[in-house]
């Protein structure tokens, strides 16, 4: 074999090494850019969805294969998604939980628990905290993607349409008939919804903890947005909560190591599913 003949078989081998390393590379890219998303209609969904995307997709592909498959498979629904979605209690999740809102979560978990034995002496206290660790170790949460989801949104041509990956999960619910009120309440209650009824409307009937009134509280709208309202008759602003709601009633007489109790629950419950 001539060194000329040498080198170019050299040459070939070494280009063959390149070429199986960037074929590798690439699959893996490809296979890592992977996003997973899965579809439900709530907890009582008998049945989910799930989509694969190759890279990222723009939130717009994500809300409308979601759309697509919850309408073309939901039985005895209207034609169009709006008739079937409650779009203002869609969301857009990540199925990994941070480790932020894990901590929140845990955090929340054990400041409950204080509290129970700092009102241990109390039965009522102790009960209504009771219900609300009930509620919310029933309930699902995972991170939310703080983005818009109405699909009309994005028929419109918006150009707000961010590119979103990872293991997801949407949630694309029915509308419900009830507001969540939860917290200083002797009993977590889900209040039938009415549109003519303000937040202190679904107040007024309860039983609260709190001896000396209510001015404002905490409102997680179903699309995960937080609000405070003002309640009391000397600064009441009159607001309307949307179906699937919760209004938080903040505590009075807390011990000074869980001040922030009044502040952690809602924006957990910014995360939550269902």
């Amino acid at each position: 074999m001539t060194i000329s003949s040498f080198i170019n078989r050299a040459a070939k081998q070494s280009h063959a090494v390149i070429a199986t390393i960037i074929l590798v590379v690439f699959s893996q890219s490809a296979f890592a850019e992977q996003t997973v998303l899965t579809v439900t209609t709530g907890d009582s969904a008998k049945k989910t969805y799930s989509v694969t995307f190759n890279g990222s997709p723009r939130v717009s592909q994500v809300v409308e294969q979601g759309r697509s498959l919850v309408t073309k498979n939901g039985r005895n629904m209207l034609a169009h998604s709006t008739d079937v979605i409650y779009w203002q209690g869609a969301g857009l999740f990540n199925n990994v939980l941070s480790d932020d809102t894990s901590a929140l979560y845990d955090g929340v978990t054990r400041q409950l628990s204080a509290l129970t034995e700092h009102w241990q002496g109390d039965d009522e206290k102790r009960a209504a905290v009771q219900s609300l660790s009930d509620f919310l170790a029933a309930s699902t949460f995972k991170n939310r993607i703080d983005v818009e989801l109405d699909h009309d949104f994005y028929l419109a041509g918006s150009k707000v349409n961010p590119l979103v990956n990872g293991d997801l999960m949407l949630l694309l619910p029915p509308r419900p008939n009830h507001v969540w009120v939860i917290g200083a309440v002797a009993q977590s209650t889900d209040a039938d919804f009415s549109p003519s009824r303000a937040t202190d409307d679904y107040l007024t009937p309860l039983d609260t903890l709190n001896l000396f009134g209510i001015n404002n509280v905490s409102v997680v709208q179903p699309d995960g947005v937080l609000e405070t309202h003002k309640v009391a008759y000397w600064n009441e602003v009159p607001k309307n909560v949307a179906p699937g709601a919760i209004i938080f009633v903040p505590y009075q007489g807390l011990p000074s190591a869980l001040k922030s109790l009044n502040g952690d629950i809602p924006r957990l419950l910014q995360h939550r599913v269902m």
